[in-house]
């Protein structure tokens, strides 16, 4: 049987992003996204927690902060530990692969984002024009899910 893990989330930043390293010195930056799910009358938000390593996540963190845009391409990762209480605990994460500045800069102050990066990320916030609003919802009308 063949195996695929693949998701692409587009919302919005829920938290201003995390940068850390590990003890070897790697960098990773955590940060969560809000995705807006319409239904025919209604609209539910969905929450995911996103984990970026490497320069993907020192650029991420370097150019994005709070209710920010963002294309998100990764994968799921399952974690299991145990708590300090002792219970077992599980979490599903998704993995960033390459990421996409969605929106223009509404601050004005800085020229835009690098045109790329480690990890193959396109990350492209200042090549964008007012007029080119990024993602059109109507191209998804056509999607049987």
């Amino acid at each position: 049987m063949v195996s695929f893990n693949r998701v692409v989330l587009a919302g919005n930043l829920t938290r201003d992003p995390e940068l850390r390293f590990t003890n070897n010195g790697i960098p990773v930056c955590g940060f969560g996204i809000a995705v807006n799910r319409v239904r025919s009358k209604s609209e539910e938000v969905d929450f995911f927690d996103i984990t970026a390593w490497r320069e993907l996540g020192e650029t991420i963190a370097n150019y994005k902060k709070k209710g920010d845009p963002i294309l998100i391409e990764g994968r799921l990762q399952f974690s299991t530990w145990q708590a300090q209480d002792g219970t077992k605990r599980n979490k599903v994460d998704v993995v960033a692969d390459n990421i996409q500045f969605l929106g223009g800069r509404s601050d004005g102050g800085e020229g835009g984002a690098p045109g790329g990066g480690g990890g193959g990320q396109s990350s492209r916030s200042g090549a964008r024009s007012q007029d080119d609003p990024g993602l059109n919802e109507e191209d998804f009308d056509d999607i049987p899910f």
